[in-house]
């Protein structure tokens, strides 16, 4: 199941985000955000689903969430990856919390771009692919991040399986985190609960000391 959000913890964690938004909202051009989305929803080529990152304050809150759970708020200079950003949330909190922060994200999407440079976030383009490793990045990391993840396909016939995976985490882990360094995914909602891999692929990530708990997967490297 997936991690429980009355626990004690996940409680302080939200107190804590709510408290720690507000100075991170002072430090975003709300205005210009908000000038990118009027303009941008009225293009014909618009992706109504990504709009929902507009509504600014939560998604920031849910950002901090995601750092503190991964102890940044407790040290100051790590090196963090985040595959897959988006509109750039989390590696902007990363350098609020004096964090060194790079993103990957896909080529060709005009409204992650306009937001990223507004954010002035160091992100890179890059489409993962299977069997193809990441780009050479200024690591190696202490942090690889990727959340809401859809690279390995979610809800296709080309939905990702143990090969696919192995290779991601032997590239992953081997050019990319540094000694103890810590791998963190959650999973696309798009399968079944309960259905985010088969059982080969859970054998993958248990041979690498895995902590799974639903959609999340925990790998630190040994």
């Amino acid at each position: 199941m997936q991690r429980h959000r009355l626990h004690p913890r996940e409680l302080r964690y939200t107190y804590a985000a709510n408290r720690m938004a507000e100075h991170v909202m002072a430090t975003l051009n709300t205005k210009e955000l908000l000038a990118i989305r009027d303009e941008e929803v009225a293009r014909s080529d618009r992706r109504l689903v990504d709009f929902k990152y507009f509504n600014i304050r939560p998604w920031i809150v849910e950002n901090i969430k995601r750092a503190l759970r991964l102890g940044l708020d407790d040290c100051r200079g790590r090196r963090i990856l985040d595959i897959g950003t988006g509109f750039g949330y989390f590696p902007y909190i990363c350098e609020f919390m004096e964090h060194h922060a790079a993103a990957l994200d896909i080529p060709g999407h005009r409204l992650y771009d306009r937001v990223i440079e507004t954010l002035k976030v160091d992100r890179a383009h890059h489409f993962i692919n299977p069997f193809e490793p990441l780009p050479a990045s200024s690591g190696p990391h202490d942090y690889v991040t990727a959340y809401q993840v859809a690279f390995n396909r979610p809800g296709t016939d080309e939905r990702w399986r143990a090969a696919e995976w192995a290779f991601f985490l032997e590239d992953v882990i081997g050019h990319h985190l540094a000694a103890s360094g810590r791998l963190h995914m959650e999973l696309n909602w798009s399968f079944p609960i309960g259905d985010w891999y088969d059982s080969e692929t859970r054998k993958l990530f248990d041979s690498y000391g895995a902590v799974r708990v639903g959609n999340e997967v925990d790998i630190v490297k040994r």
